[in-house]
């Protein structure tokens, strides 16, 4: 069948595709010839959903491996569109540094927006329907208050990653479920350049031709990297948001989502309660973060957490939690985070670098003086991790996560520069949980790969003993136990019989299975039941399958 031009026209008509670059690109591969098989006939919608109000989204199949994000807002007529950029034009010259603008909550500001907004209608006798003036606030407010043409994205909690590779070229996001897909959003240049700015001014940081590159975080604690101007970045301005879970995901959800099972979890928690230390490891975009932030969930809320980042992702329902975040000097260093991490090697624990940067080895050291039970590293790689390992050693237990794929990758980085962190000093640690992000015909999946006990150095060869605690069968998709050679170290050190340990493992396997049956995953709520658990407060209604 050949496929005109007008077919293409129609069908980006019905599925409201206002770019139809993608469809434009089939078209110019139609011209080679006639197409069978119906390329276009296995366009389908995959998804579609309402992030927020006035905002629609559509994930298409285009040619059975192309996907699509359509981002659509509400259309304005003429009439709207005026009245809209009449508005724009006044607010500009009508706000003031009153204090409602000046102040963070975004409720107020917003009612601060909302009656400018109405003042300004009856001032001028802008005369719209109800209706039209939601729409013309709704833009308002994105262009003042949120993020402008990716608000959409933005206001997406299924997408993790936004990437924008210079003016002219559509956004790419990363879908939780669909993994990377093009979107049919573009800046042009000057727009591209103007949000950059506004941007580094969101995240209280200045941005230039002469520092072109900056690190930072957004008011919603996202992450953002960018570039502005074609110096370092030759197609232009640039911008890479990871977005910051504003909700965080439970123990329970990963049950759900099928990263992990019930047993491996009440295995991690048997090993936080008795101080085990542990790193996280895997690839880029892996859920390391994710899982180190839910099973945090698991550590009692009377026990003290410091927790160590350059950029704030940990998030914890925790009472007695200290979170600290690394800081950028003044002048010198023009990114985000002043000196790199791990550069720091002053014993008193100041940085190097510009004046007043204060970095993960700072923070590290500040917090051992904290007698915190857990000291929680939101990503080793610098000098930093000697000295983490090191108060290992010493007792204090330490979670975090590193980039590194499996056990001679992760040796390998810790071994060399910036960590230099002798064998010796690694075999303190416990456990090593391996993450991984798995493609899955069109979705991704998250899984944990295996968890390795770290039990001793062989004093011959200087290798390290480990024991396979739990492993992944691709196969079937479950999860394999082994021997938990750990649970005999604990039985020793504490003195319990290991048939205790291992009765009250499997009652914990048990409540975490209710928790799921019962769909209790909320981490608020997730955590209330954790501590209810602890404190004897359940009793024993999980196990006789009484409902929540």
């Amino acid at each position: 069948m050949k496929i005109t031009e007008g077919l293409l026209s129609d069908i980006a008509k019905e599925y409201m595709i206002e770019d139809v670059t993608l469809l434009q690109e089939v078209l110019a591969e139609i011209s080679k010839g006639d197409v069978t098989g119906g390329v276009l006939g296995e366009t389908r919608i995959m998804i579609q959903y309402h992030p927020a109000d006035f905002q629609h989204v559509k994930i298409m199949s285009v040619d059975g491996a192309s996907l699509l994000y359509e981002a659509s807002e509400p259309r304005l007529d003429q009439k709207e569109l005026k009245a809209l950029e009449l508005t724009k034009s006044v607010f500009d010259r009508f706000i003031g540094a009153e204090e409602s603008v000046m102040v963070s909550d975004p409720a107020i500001r917003r009612q601060y927006l909302w009656e400018r907004f109405e003042e300004i209608t009856k001032l001028y006798n802008i005369k719209v329907s109800t209706e039209q003036k939601y729409h013309i606030f709704y833009f308002l407010e994105r262009d003042f208050l949120k993020y402008g043409i990716i608000d959409v994205i933005m206001s997406d909690r299924h997408i993790e990653d936004v990437s924008c590779n210079g003016p002219k070229l559509p956004l790419y996001i990363y879908h939780r479920e669909y993994g990377s897909v093009k979107t049919n959003i573009k800046f042009e240049e000057q727009q591209l350049n103007e949000f950059i700015l506004r941007l580094s001014q969101l995240c209280g940081k200045h941005i230039s031709i002469l520092n072109p590159i900056m690190d930072a975080a957004l008011p919603d604690g996202s992450r953002i990297n960018m570039t502005l101007g074609s110096e370092v970045t030759k197609k232009g301005s640039s911008f890479t948001i990871r977005k910051f879970k504003k909700v965080p995901i439970s123990p329970v959800e990963l049950i759900g989502f099928g990263s992990v099972d019930a047993k491996l979890l009440a295995y991690i928690w048997m090993m936080m309660d008795y101080n085990r230390s542990l790193l996280v490891s895997g690839g880029t975009a892996s859920g390391k973060t994710t899982f180190l932030n839910a099973i945090s969930m698991f550590i009692r809320p009377q026990n003290k957490i410091v927790s160590i980042e350059d950029t704030p992702e940990i998030n914890l329902e925790h009472p007695n939690w200290l979170q600290t975040v690394s800081r950028s000097g003044f002048g010198g260093h023009s990114g985000g985070g002043g000196a790199p991490s791990g550069m720091s090697s002053m014993p008193s624990g100041i940085s190097r670098g510009s004046s007043g940067s204060i970095g993960l080895f700072d923070l590290l050291i500040a917090a051992l003086r904290q007698r915190p039970e857990y000291i929680i590293v939101g990503e080793v790689r610098g000098a930093e991790a000697f000295t983490m390992f090191q108060a290992i050693a010493v007792g204090h237990a330490c979670m975090g996560t590193i980039h590194a794929r499996n056990m001679s990758e992760l040796l390998g980085r810790v071994e060399s520069v910036p960590m230099n962190v002798p064998r010796t000093l690694f075999s303190n640690v416990d456990l090593v949980v391996f993450v991984s992000q798995i493609k899955v015909g069109e979705k991704t999946i998250r899984r944990v790969l295996e968890i390795i006990e770290v039990l001793e150095l062989d004093p011959n060869n200087k290798a390290l003993i480990t024991n396979p605690s739990f492993r992944w069968d691709a196969k079937t998709d479950k999860f394999e136990a082994g021997r938990f050679m750990l649970l005999d170290k604990i039985a020793g050190d504490f003195g319990i019989s290991l048939k205790s340990l291992m009765d009250e493992y499997n009652r914990r396997v048990k409540f975490l299975e209710w928790l799921k049956k019962n769909s209790i995953k909320s981490h608020i709520e997730v955590t209330r039941n954790i501590v209810a658990y602890n404190t004897g407060q359940l009793g024993d209604r999980f196990l006789e399958g009484k409902s929540a």
